[in-house]
């Protein structure tokens, strides 16, 4: 028969000899590397927890000399941090063992009816939950830093009532309340009074389509007045057992006003051109219309010099047209440094 082979150290708690060596048997013959330590008290135990760190699961009598039952587990597991306990008894009472199964030991075994199939598959079982569970932390921790340490504020609120069930550090710095003050406020605290009917619209909207990450610009209200214009992205995800919606808010007040700056040049610079073009070819037309009487004339006519002084007017009021454009351009350019 083929042993398992991963090298394990398994202490085993148990003041009855008999049942410890029939449990060091039924491990031996299951398993090739590992290593059993025994203690037969809760003192013992605990000073061993403490001196040897690499305890991989623990097998726990129910009943020792210096203390039993729940108290036992629970002051056990004080000591052993994430280590798997498999709790080995004698007594088959159901409403025990979901008692203790609900403090969160990892199995409950009857040792009349343990042999070593029973007991290698449930330290089976046990270490593959405990990685699976580190697993899971591991990953929750890193989703909860990317919510807390994003530099974009960020919140989770439930869809069905409005209110705020968590904000990361951002979104407090910018709004300028407190995690307790977001947790006593819904969504519809943060916009400004007449913008409540355009944020119930967008949440109807929300229920009526496919949600996607995309939600729209809004404006919001920080607590000290100033209304900000916010890009909001977000997502339905898994909070607490329950469905809940992820948002994040980019401040775009900037972004929005430069844009707002660059529309309003452009309508001017439009208005300009136009306005402009029909000034300017009133004088253009006049001066080229006198370069071509002055084409026909002799040089000797009486004519030229009221010709030429034609030209002149003509001149300066074009001159004139085009220092005015270039003034007007320049008074924008200034604007816009300021803005």
């Amino acid at each position: 028969m083929t042993k398992d082979d991963q090298p394990l150290s398994i202490l085993v708690i148990e003041d009855n000899p008999g049942d410890f060596m029939l449990i060091d048997d039924f491990l031996l013959e299951k398993f090739s590397a590992i290593k059993v330590i025994h203690e037969e008290t809760f003192e013992s135990a605990i000073a061993e927890l403490k001196s040897f760190e690499n305890i991989d699961i623990i097998l726990l009598d129910l009943i020792l000399p210096d203390m039993k039952g729940e108290q036992l587990v629970e002051k056990v597991q004080e000591h052993s941090g994430n280590i798997p306990i498999i709790i080995l008894t004698g007594y088959s009472d159901i409403g025990l063992a979901r008692k203790i199964l609900s403090k969160g030991v990892s199995d409950f075994l009857i040792k009349d009816e343990i042999n070593p199939e029973i007991i290698y598959k449930a330290i089976i079982y046990a270490l593959e939950r405990k990685n699976y569970i580190t697993k899971l932390n591991t990953s929750k921790k890193i989703y909860r830093d990317l919510f807390d340490f994003s530099p974009q504020p960020m919140w989770i609120f439930d869809p069905s009532t409005l209110h705020f069930l968590n904000v990361n550090k951002a979104a407090i710095n910018k709004y300028g309340y407190t995690l307790e003050e977001f947790k006593n406020m819904t969504i519809k605290d943060i916009r400004p009074k007449n913008h409540m009917e355009f944020l119930e619209k967008s949440l109807e909207e929300r229920k009526t389509r496919d949600p996607d990450t995309y939600a729209g610009v809004f404006f919001h209200a920080l607590k000290s007045g100033e209304t900000i214009c916010v890009e909001i992205y977000s997502n339905d995800i898994e909070y607490e057992g329950r469905t809940v919606r992820l948002v994040l808010a980019s401040d775009i007040t900037e972004k929005q006003e430069y844009v707002s700056t660059i529309e309003t040049q452009n309508k001017k610079l439009r208005d300009i051109a136009w306005t402009q073009s029909h000034v300017v070819r009133a004088p253009l037309s006049r001066l080229l219309g006198v370069i071509n009487l002055l084409d026909l004339e002799p040089n000797d006519s009486e004519e030229v010099p009221f010709l030429l002084e034609q030209i002149k007017v003509s001149g300066k009021e074009l001159d004139k047209i085009i220092q005015d454009i270039v003034a007007e351009t320049r008074s924008m350019d200034i604007k816009t440094l300021k803005r």
